[in-house]
């Protein structure tokens, strides 16, 4: 109501004053003043609009400032992380080497032999290495030895079992820890390298899927003969 009111006195008040004062006094005053009032205006916006538009490149500036200084934080604590977890499975790696080269001395010799071949380490740095870590092959290749790992200490506890052929056995367990020291052997300098220098993911990049890698694995298969029951026994 107000503005109405206010654009009405605006339009009427020029007539007023002409023909009280005269048209030559009126419309050239109304004129200049007009034009001199929209020019302000448009300094005015024009001004405005300018300093908006270097507080919002400021504040984008800053927010790209912020998130390059977390991104480089994040970048840091990934790296340490990974040189922490691989300086661990290194030291488990070498010392599933030493016992694999016992075992080839020596598994033979023995019915009962359960050598050190630890994977805390692995099995607790997994999960978060998959994460952090851009080697899908590197990755691909430990998580498959030590499941090989795993086989290995079931065919020792087999092996021990009172009723397992140990003449039969020892051969597929040889196969195996040939296999598994010629992959450690592979394995052990890759993870080295990443304790110096880890392929970490980029904090910011896409999510993209890994290359899908595999090891050849030694396969032998075990198989278990019951005792056939005695000619007396057997039904007719």
């Amino acid at each position: 109501m107000l503005l109405l009111v206010a654009l009405g006195a605006a339009v009427v008040f020029p007539f007023v004053s002409s023909g009280r004062y005269g048209a030559e006094a009126t419309w050239p005053a109304l004129i200049t003043n007009f034009s001199a009032t929209c020019l302000a205006f448009l300094v005015a916006l024009a001004w405005d609009r300018r300093q908006r538009a270097l507080a919002d490149r400021r504040e984008l500036e800053a927010d790209l400032r912020r998130e390059q200084l977390e991104a480089s934080a994040e970048v840091e604590r990934r790296t340490t992380e990974a040189t922490r977890r691989f300086s661990a499975i290194a030291l488990e790696l070498e010392r599933i080497q030493q016992s694999l080269e016992r075992a080839r001395r020596e598994q033979q010799q023995y019915k009962y032999f359960f050598p050190d071949l630890p994977s805390g380490s692995w099995r607790a740095a997994s999960a978060p290495l998959g994460l952090i870590i851009s080697d899908y092959r590197l990755m691909a290749d430990l998580a498959t030895f030590y499941g090989q790992v795993a086989e290995l200490q079931w065919r020792l506890r087999f092996k021990a079992d009172p009723a397992t052929d140990v003449a039969d056995l020892n051969p597929i367990i040889e196969g195996l820890v040939g296999t598994m020291l010629t992959d450690v052997d592979d394995l052990l300098p890759q993870v080295r390298r990443q304790m110096r220098e880890p392929d970490v993911e980029p904090v910011l990049a896409q999510t993209v899927g890994g290359t899908v890698v595999a090891r050849r694995q030694y396969t032998a298969a075990i198989r278990v003969v019951a005792p056939e029951p005695p000619l007396d026994e057997r039904p007719r």
